[in-house]
């Protein structure tokens, strides 16, 4: 009965592990239904896309785990940005039992000329870099 219940509780270690390997199926969250914070998560789709390490679907359902984004917008002129929409995005990884398997960083960027004026593709740069590093390249 020890031995089983060991077996149990390795399998359900390396089954939430195996979830974020490559080829894993992610369904991509932002609750946000401001315009800006979709366009983020429309890139952010594409970017993970492009990248080939995980593959996107429509429903929560079809996945193996999911990325619910954070995202908060504001306009004007501030001490960095000359105007225009800043972004800051934070993303967790959760599993199908709804643990928070891994956090990001609070990514904050305002337009200037650092980022082509884009704060939007800035934060999810910085993001895929992070999810990059911790996932898939320089591992």
């Amino acid at each position: 009965m020890k031995y089983l219940f060991s077996l149990l509780l390795l399998t359900v270690f390396f089954s939430d592990i195996n979830a974020q390997e490559k080829g894993s199926k992610i369904y991509i969250e932002n609750p946000s239904k401001n315009d800006n914070a979709i366009k983020i998560t429309e890139e952010l789709k594409a970017k993970i896309g492009e990248w080939a390490y995980w593959s996107v679907v429509n429903t929560e359902a079809q996945a193996d785990f999911k990325i619910n984004l954070t995202s908060n917008t504001s306009k004007g002129i501030t001490l960095t940005s000359w105007g225009g929409t800043s972004y800051q995005l934070i993303a967790k990884i959760i599993d199908k039992k709804g643990n928070t398997t891994w956090e990001s960083n609070t990514y904050k960027s305002s337009p200037n000329g650092t980022n082509g004026f884009n704060s939007g593709t800035a934060v999810v740069k910085k993001l895929m870099r992070d999810l990059k590093k911790k996932f898939g390249e320089n591992k």
